[in-house]
This record gives structure tokens, sequence and C-alpha cells, in this order.
């Protein structure tokens, strides 16, 4: 058989969408844990352990940044129970009292140094920077839960609201301003001395999912509808209006913001926006594989978490495709990851993910450390200590051939065997 040398192998990654003979030469029809980069095919990154097996059943996973040192890693358990980790090791930080697990989504905002963690059925709690636990948040509104919290300017925001048992599903409501390490003085729309209050979304078919700041405005995404929200001051303080009567996203956390555009995980496509336009990344390529193969029942647990050192995003979600792994699990087993500087696609498996995050994390090894070779170090053990690099962090749940809950940190490793996937796409990555 002749041998016919191909060049640019990896520049055009998988399309899973269109019939193989209609492909370029160098288009993959299948492809997972392998990377396309600069028109190379490498094996994916690797995943490795950075806490002992969790005790908690995990849900909610969140990176803050330091200025000096290590980050601080926030874990949230299906309780509510909010817990900090330090070298792989958890304290609790808050006692919620709530004894039904839930899959429900958290949500987590930062608002003048001030930490923020919601979820839809219970009051949101904070924690100040001279605190060392969360506390329920004071002055919130007495009877009212909201399905996501977020800042934007000097505001914190409510996104759909319960309000004495009755459903505002499209309203927002926003603060008055806050300042520096403080939290919101009042929410009290009534009140015309400060600047509080809450808008309607009447035109909303379906309810308010999550939003996310876009530059100087923020966007309101709904199941299928996407709103403006912008700052004008005076009497009305925000204007608000409609962007995309087609396009929504699929669940919270499903929104990152790169470079000026948000990328979205929609409930039938993948799309980037930069508040007037939006463009699908998927259709044509790899969207029919992907929503056909995606569990709907399982739709909460989607999340996109953002690789910024590979420039790459992970749009995570639960499928029971011809490729799957971990597929007995009620979470995500599959990344769709996109390349946005190459414009590419391919496919990593996830090991039963509930959530991901960034953060730079105390997990080198060092001389000292005598499990780890120098082989299998993955460059320098100097390249290691040195930086303090955000990495990727994902959140894994035991269950569906996961033994036990962890923490992974996800890194490129030039060589050796820690975790590695392996670089074909019949085998599943040893976790």
């Amino acid at each position: 058989m002749t041998n016919l040398p191909i060049r640019g192998l990896g520049s055009v990654g998988v399309i899973t969408d269109i019939d193989p003979y209609s492909l370029p030469i160098n288009a993959y029809t299948r492809a997972k844990n392998v990377r396309f980069n600069e028109a190379k095919v490498t094996r994916a990154p690797v995943y490795r352990s950075i806490s002992g097996n969790l005790t908690v059943t995990p849900k909610f996973i969140y990176g803050i940044d330091a200025l000096t040192g290590f980050d601080t890693v926030i874990v949230v358990d299906e309780t509510f129970d909010i817990y900090e980790m330090s070298n792989g090791v958890l304290s609790q930080k808050f006692n919620s009292s709530l004894s039904a697990s839930s899959i429900t989504p958290v949500t987590a905002t930062i608002l003048a140094d001030v930490q923020y963690i919601n979820r839809a059925n219970t009051v949101p709690v904070h924690r100040v920077p001279s605190a060392t636990s969360f506390t329920v948040l004071p002055n919130w509104p007495s009877g009212v839960t909201t399905t996501a919290i977020r800042s934007y300017g000097d505001f914190l925001l409510a996104l759909g609201t319960i309000e004495g048992g009755v459903e505002f599903p499209n309203r927002v409501r926003f603060s008055d301003p806050v300042l520096a390490n403080q939290v919101p003085s009042t929410w009290d729309a009534t009140d015309l001395t400060n600047s509080a209050g809450f808008n309607d979304l009447v035109q909303m078919k379906t309810p308010i999912v999550d939003g996310a700041t876009l530059g100087s405005n923020f966007l309101v995404y709904s199941q299928d509808q996407v709103w403006m929200m912008e700052f004008v001051g005076g009497a009305f303080i925000f204007n608000f209006r409609k962007l995309f009567d087609d396009a929504g996203v699929i669940s919270q956390n499903c929104i990152q913001e790169v470079e000026g555009k948000h990328y979205v995980f929609d409930r039938d496509d993948i799309y980037v926006t930069d508040g007037n336009t939006r463009q699908s990344i998927c259709d044509g390529r790899i969207r029919d594989y992907i929503f056909n193969g995606l569990d709907n029942s399982k739709s909460e647990q989607c999340f996109v978490l953002h690789n910024s050192l590979l420039e790459e995003l992970y749009f995570c979600y639960h499928t029971g495709d011809d490729m799957a792994e971990y597929a007995e699990g009620d979470a995500c087993n599959r990344a769709a990851v996109y390349n946005y500087k190459e414009d590419i696609w391919s496919f990593y498996d996830v090991p039963n993910v509930v959530s991901g995050a960034q953060a730079n994390v105390n997990s080198v090894s060092t001389y000292a450390d005598a499990t780890t070779t120098y082989d299998n170090v993955g460059g320098s053990y100097h390249t290691q200590e040195s930086p303090y690099q955000r990495h990727p962090l994902v959140l894994a749940k035991a269950g569906g051939g996961v033994a036990n809950s962890k923490v992974y940190g996800i890194d490129l490793i030039e060589k050796g065997s820690l975790s590695q996937p392996i670089d074909t796409a019949v085998s599943k990555p040893f976790f």
C-alpha cells in the first residue's frame, strides 16, 4: 500500500457531521483525548489528583484569585455545605443545615472583595475579606430565593426569583451599589433614597437561567432569549433590550467571557456573541454529534470551563454516544473542546465531573517527593514550582466508573505517565 503524505495533519480537527468522503484529507471523523494545535496532533492534557478522596458528595468548585501565593479553592457539596481546600484537604466553612442532597446548580461571584455563593432553593451566603467562614447574606430580602447570583459594576444581581412563594422567573433584582469590603446595604425597591430595584422582562417566554458581564454591559440569558442590561444612570439606572429571540443557554455556569466575547453552551447549539451578533461555532462540524448524544435529563449538569493556558474551552456534558466512557454516572463524562485560537474541535473524556474552575494550587512535585520520578514529572521541578500558573481544575464525583470523589488538575505534561490519556480514540484516560 502506498503511503500518502499529508501536510497540516492537525489543522482541521474533528468534523463528525459531514460524510467522510466530503471531508478534507486532514480532517478526523472521530477523535478523543487528543489535541489539534499548530497543525500538529498531540495527546490531550493529563489529569493529576490534587486532593485526597473527598468525604463529601461534591457539586461545585470555585477558584478565588490571590494577589500573591496560592489561590483559594472553594468546594460546595450537594447539601450546600461549603469547604475550603488547602493542600488537598477540605476544611468546612459553612454548615447549611440542609439534610436533603440536591443537584440544583450553584452559582458564585465576587464583588468588592466579598465572595458570594448561591443555590436556588436557599438563601445566598457570603464571606467578607476579614472572615474565615461563610455566613447568610445580611440585608437579603426576606422570603426570597434566586436562580443565580452575579455581579455587574457596583451592583449585585439576583436573576429569576421566588418571593414569598410567588415565582418571578423573569425578574432581575439589583442591590444598592456596594462599597469596598461590604455587602449591599439594601435591596428595597420601594425606598427611593437608594438605587435598589428590579425589572421584569415580561417578553421572555422562558425563565431566566443565568447571566454574565460582557465588557461594560451585562447579558441575561433564558432558555431561548438573550437580553442586554446597560447601566444608564439617572432615574432609570438600567436599560434592558432584547438581543436574540432564538438563542439562550442550557444551564447555569455555561457562559464564558473570553477576549471580549461570550462563548455559550445552548440547548441545541454552541455559539459566540459580542453582544451585537452571534455565530455558531459548531454547526456543520460537530453540532449534530453533540446534541444527538447529549442526555437532556442531565442538562443541569452541563458547564463550561476555560483553559487559558492552552486557549481552549471545555463544553462539558453527559452523553451515551459511541465514544462514551463513565456512562453509568449522572454527571459529565464528555468535554467538547474548542481551541479558539485555531478554531478547531476535539473531544476529551472527563470522569463523572460536576464542575470546573481555574486556580493555582499547591500540587507541585519537589525533590523531596519520593513518589514521583524525574521522567514522570513532565518538564522540570523548577517549571512546576516557580510560576504559580493557574490551571483548570475539575471536581469529579464518585460513581459511573470513578471510585472516589476528587479534585483533578489538568496539565499538559510533556512526557511520563501521570494519569495520562492514551493518544487514540479508543481508550479512556487512567485516573
